[in-house]
Formats: C-alpha cells, structure tokens, sequence
C-alpha cells in the first residue's frame, strides 16, 4: 500500500513539474512577446530587430548572440553606441523568436550560418560587419568562410573557435536525447535554469558586477521555454565536433577578424579561442580586456565599436582594418 502512495505522490509531482514548465514557458512568452520583424527562410521564419541611425549610416552591423541568449543581449549592450549605423539583431533558429527551422538538424552551426545567410541576403544584402558573441562564434566564422564577400570584417566576443578540454555538462548530454531530453528539459531542466538566472548572471559576467538590468533588457527568462532550452542544449552538444573540423581552416580567413575577450573569462579561454584564432586568421588582431569576463560588449563596448569603426574605416570607404 504504501509502494502505491509514493509512487502516486512521484507522478504527481513528475507531472506537476511538467504543467509548470509549461505554464512557465507561457508567462515568459507574454512578458516577452516578439517586438521585431520576422523574414522568411526555408522552412520557416528568422525574428530580428532593426534599429537606423537618425542620419547617414556609416555602413551595416550584424549581431549575433552566444547560448542561453537572445537578440536583445547584444542589442542592448551595443545598440546606444552603434547609434551611427544600421543595426541588425538576430534570434539564432530556435531562440527568441526564429523558429527551429529542420528541427534538431538546426543544433549543427553549419546549418545555422546558411539558415541566418539566407535572412540576411533578404534584410540586409549590402556588406556588413558581423559581430558574433559566445557560441556564436561556430556559425560567425562558417559565415566569415563561405561569404567573405558579405562581409567588411568579423568581431568575435569571447567566442568559441577551437575544441576545448573537458567536453559538456552533463544535463547538456541528457537534454538532447531524442526520446530522454524533452521530459528531462521540463522535469529538472527548466525548473533548475529558472532558480539559476541570476547566479549563471554573476558567473558570466564575473569578475566585474552584472549590468544593471540585464535580465530584463537581455529577455533571458526566454531560455525557459522548453523548446527553446532544449535548443541550446542541443547547440551547446553540438559545437564541439563542428569546431574541431572546422579550426583548421581559419588560415583561409580573407576578412579582416578582431577577437575580443576577457582576461578573467572562465566560462570560453581567451588562450583556446580567441588567441588561436586572431594567430591562424591572416587579417587576425586579438584584443584582451583585463578585469574582463565572458560579456565584453558590456564591460567595454567602446572596444567593440572601435574596432567595427576601422572595419569599416573612413567615410570614404576606402580604408580597412589590418593585423600585426
């Protein structure tokens, strides 16, 4: 009898876990509805933000946002002091609001930089500097490779390049498998990340003190959709190998690269990537904040515009960033 009542109390509560990652993904999807315009790509939609200076654009920038992010991270970091170009800010698919175009497909970084391509030859077909935070880096550097006559340069923010030691976490590992991983992103997955916002705040953003109102101006409550959580998961897993085929083909770069990182980052080694691909990259330049964690754009993004100010050089156009 009593083997009876717990395992009644144990599906309750396994359900009532469930119900409540639901319910929570519904709530954050209010708070947070989609304020930009959406694309059409193969498959499905991109959302994006676009932001115009009030007079002559000195030229267009491309954002692109790292894991358990969005958007509005970049855009609020970098928006104010970007004030005298074309902005463009993109949910990468399956966060935000760019849906997750070829399902869990969409995890390898390849499909992502073609599925993001594909958008921007719709929103933004002139030359642009693209600016790519965190695990964006895989899909930014894709980009750099595929289309260098896309781009006036690339600026990378603590981004990841190279294989790393050490692998995942392992709740990583058990959200992305394909019958195991939705059950286990709304029974431990969301309920954990929802109690973990402000700490893995404070990690990120470690040693310098978390930007007032990040959470709320970066819409980071949007990671506890279960979709969407199980998304980054998937993106996180699926980085590693991807990066380790293509970090030898950064010699091939022909657009100009600026790796900006922190010398206090633990959560991507300013050593393993950063540095690594600012040597490899013939136009490569490396850039190391001290002081600085894993969100340089807040710590410095006077840092950021600089270097996408000689990306773009003078007026004129005629000038361009070069390497040691």
């Amino acid at each position: 009898m009593l083997t009876r009542v717990l395992l009644a109390v144990f599906v309750l509560v396994l359900a009532g876990l469930y119900l409540w990652s639901e319910w929570l993904g519904a709530q954050v999807a209010q708070r947070h509805p989609p304020t930009g315009s959406f694309v059409a790509v193969t498959g499905g939609r991109l959302h994006y933000r676009e932001t115009k200076p009030a007079g002559e654009a000195r030229g267009t920038v491309v954002l692109i946002h790292g894991a358990s992010s969005n958007h509005a991270d970049l855009l609020a970091a970098l928006g104010p002091d970007l004030a005298h170009y074309r902005i463009v800010a993109l949910d990468r698919p399956g966060h935000g609001w760019s849906d997750r175009i070829e399902g869990d497909a969409m995890a390898d970084p390849a499909r992502q930089a073609a599925t993001l391509m594909q958008g921007l030859d719709v929103i933004a077909p002139e030359r642009f500097v693209l600016v790519a935070h965190s695990l964006a880096g895989a899909a930014s550097t894709r980009i750099a490779l595929d289309h260098p006559q896309r781009l006036r340069g690339l600026v990378l923010l603590g981004a990841v390049t190279h294989p790393w030691p050490g692998g995942i976490a392992w709740y990583h590992h058990l959200t992305v498998w394909p019958l195991v991983g939705p059950a286990f992103a709304r029974l431990v997955g969301v309920p954990a990340a929802s109690q973990m916002l402000e700490p893995g705040a404070q990690s990120v953003f470690a040693p310098r003190p978390v930007t007032p109102g990040y959470l709320q101006r970066g819409e980071i409550e949007l990671l506890l959709r279960p979709a969407t959580f199980r998304a980054n998961s998937q993106d996180i897993a699926a980085t590693l190998d991807f990066v380790s085929a293509q970090a030898p083909r950064y010699r091939e770069l022909t657009v100009p690269v600026v790796a900006i990182t922190g010398d206090s980052d633990a959560i991507v080694s300013p050593t393993i990537h950063s540095a690594a691909i600012a040597r490899q990259a013939p136009q490569g330049r490396f850039v190391l904040l001290p002081g600085v964690g894993h969100m340089p754009h807040h710590a410095a993004p006077e840092i950021v515009v600089d270097a996408i100010d000689q990306m773009v050089g003078p007026r004129s156009g005629l000038a361009s960033l070069a390497g040691p």
